[in-house]
């Protein structure tokens, strides 16, 4: 996401079961996700991207009312992981494994910039 040289503070595949999604079945229980978040900064010596913030975030879906869009859920990491001003950058994803028999997992990612940062 970044050029040069950058940290990525990593979360992959954070298994949660969200109530999400669209079709009349995905009201009926919640949903298995996997969500992977990578965050990018500029670090000095002795500075970190503290991954904790988004992770509690995530988790806490659990707890919340039905979402239709998994575009919101992504809104809301996005939002989290730039209240930590050293994220320049984030990206994330979020798939459905169990959705599709097809399909490792359907979903959705997103990337942002902090606004007025270039890459």
């Amino acid at each position: 996401m970044l050029t040069g040289d950058y940290t990525a503070a990593v979360l992959e595949n954070i298994e949660v079961h969200v109530r999400c999604g669209l079709h009349a079945f995905e009201y009926e229980r919640p949903n298995r996700l996997w969500v992977s978040v990578w965050q990018y900064g500029r670090l000095k010596p002795g500075e970190f991207i503290d991954y904790d913030l988004v992770r509690n975030a995530v988790v806490a879906w659990e707890k919340q009312d039905h979402v239709e869009l998994l575009e919101t859920l992504l809104e809301d990491v996005m939002v989290t992981a730039f209240s930590n001003p050293l994220v320049l950058a984030c990206k994330a994803r979020i798939l459905k494994p169990d959705i599709f028999a097809e399909t490792h997992g359907a979903g959705v990612e997103m990337a942002r910039y902090r606004p007025g940062f270039a890459a």
